[in-house]
């Protein structure tokens, strides 16, 4: 049998959804647009691009609490949570910072150091204030900014999951960009072959790969989105204790039971660094993780794979269930 394969762009990244029918003719189309059309919606609800839910709350920085939707306030506190657990290298209320940095991304050079320190004064998770009986959320300085860029894409792909279980679907795969959560049915005849991309070849050679029959694989890396400035490379995933780029972690991938959790460990660990990062890793008990630091070194943080990745050697995800 032959699954629906269905991409779209969402969320600023590619997205594609894999599906193996069951239930009446074309249930898995309808479904997979059902995802696609709640993608949409978590956009719109995260988006810091445009008018949002989300800017709106930016845009009363300083001011009284706002109220907001259960919904937002949950993936607020739910990454606040994690923001602590990581000491603050990762931090959403970075965005004050990263507005420097993605204006970097747009001209190819840097911001400057003390523009970068200006910025980090509105940067600190602690100072938010919320109201869970009130759902209101309150960034107590002007300027202050929340970003859910990359937990974002993250609960989106976990969103798009929740809607195809819904629906009836029982073998599937959703991939954001590296965030891919999939389902497998207690009959299916194969997991879904996942690997981890390594950074440093320019092929699809696969090298180290994990079977699984569910839960979520994220990878983030310093080789999707990055500009060389002077002979040096600044990618997109910032320590946000410092607001700049480290550059001994190459990549870093997490399992765990969510995309948005596998997504928001990635990124504590590739800020906080190969030692830290490692530490931080192997302390969570719902999560494990590779990191492969810009050397090459491979270090793995509990994660039970079939093949162990290597410098040279570029794995992919792919596969049938």
């Amino acid at each position: 049998m032959e699954p629906l394969v269905m991409a779209r762009t969402c969320m600023g990244s590619p997205f594609e959804i894999t599906a193996y029918p069951g239930g009446p003719s074309g249930a898995a189309e309808t479904a997979v647009r059902t995802a696609y059309a709640e993608l949409e919606r978590v956009e719109a609800l995260l988006t810091d691009f445009r008018d949002s839910p989300l800017n709106a709350l930016n845009a009363a920085a300083g001011g009284p609490p706002v109220g907001v939707a259960p919904e937002l306030f949950s993936l607020v506190e739910f990454a606040l949570g994690i923001c602590g657990e990581s000491g603050g290298a990762f931090d959403i209320t970075f965005s004050a910072v990263g507005m420097l940095w993605r204006e970097a991304f747009r001209t190819g050079v840097p911001p400057a150091p003390e523009e970068i320190e200006r910025a980090r004064l509105l940067v600190d998770h602690s100072k938010v204030e919320l109201d869970r009986s009130a759902c209101t959320i309150r960034l107590p300085q002007r300027g202050m900014r929340i970003g859910l860029g990359s937990i974002g894409k993250g609960y989106g792909v976990d969103r798009a999951y929740r809607v195809l279980k819904d629906l009836g679907l029982e073998n599937f795969c959703v991939n954001g960009a590296g965030d891919l959560r999939v389902a497998s049915s207690p009959g299916a005849p194969r997991p879904w072959r996942v690997a981890v991309k390594n950074p440093f070849a320019a092929d699809d050679r696969a090298a180290g790969f994990m079977d699984l029959r569910g839960g979520a694989l994220v990878t983030s890396g310093d080789y999707a989105r990055y500009f060389v400035h002077r002979g040096k490379k600044y990618h997109h995933i910032i320590d946000a204790r410092t607001g700049q780029v480290r550059s001994d972690v190459a990549s870093v991938t997490v399992l765990a039971s969510t995309a948005a959790l596998a997504n928001a460990y990635t990124i504590s660990a590739m800020a906080l660094g190969p030692e830290e990062g490692a530490a931080f890793l192997r302390r969570r008990r719902e999560a494990s993780g590779i990191i492969i630091t810009s050397s090459g070194a491979v270090i793995n943080c509990n994660m039970k794979t079939a093949g162990c990745p290597t410098k040279g050697e570029n794995a992919y995800a792919a596969g049938k269930p």
